[in-house]
């Protein structure tokens, strides 16, 4: 029973990790503004994101492997490969996006390059 049940997780977790890569794979084509500028912060994050969007696409598809290939994976390992995952890809995918908008993320941008960050908003 638990393993049925931690094997329909994985496969949700894949469609729900290929449904995620292709929002921002249709985010990172609409970068920039209309006239082709794009911004600082764009310019820096650009490869990031789409580093980030190419291991979701791998992620969403390995996990479900695992749990579904003829070789039986632990369950513990599962765990651990979901934990990974949602820490080192999915939250940096959403943050990275998002950080012009959080006054906590723009602090932490500018104590680490030690400018401003331009992302396209003044006067």
């Amino acid at each position: 029973m638990q393993r049925t049940i931690l094997r329909s997780f994985a496969l949700v977790w894949g469609a729900l990790g290929l449904g995620l890569a292709g929002l921002s794979m249709a985010s990172l084509s609409m970068v920039g503004f209309p006239d082709g500028h794009v911004t600082a912060y764009e310019a820096e994050t650009l490869g990031l994101r789409r580093v980030l969007t190419g291991l979701c696409v791998v992620q969403a598809l390995v996990i479900p492997w695992m749990m579904l290939g003829r070789r039986r994976v632990s369950t513990l390992g599962v765990l651990i490969a979901l934990t990974a995952a949602a820490l080192l890809i999915i939250a940096p995918l959403l943050i990275v996006p998002s950080c012009p908008g959080s006054e906590t993320c723009r602090r932490c941008y500018e104590g680490v390059f030690g400018r401003p960050m331009n992302h396209g908003v003044g006067g």
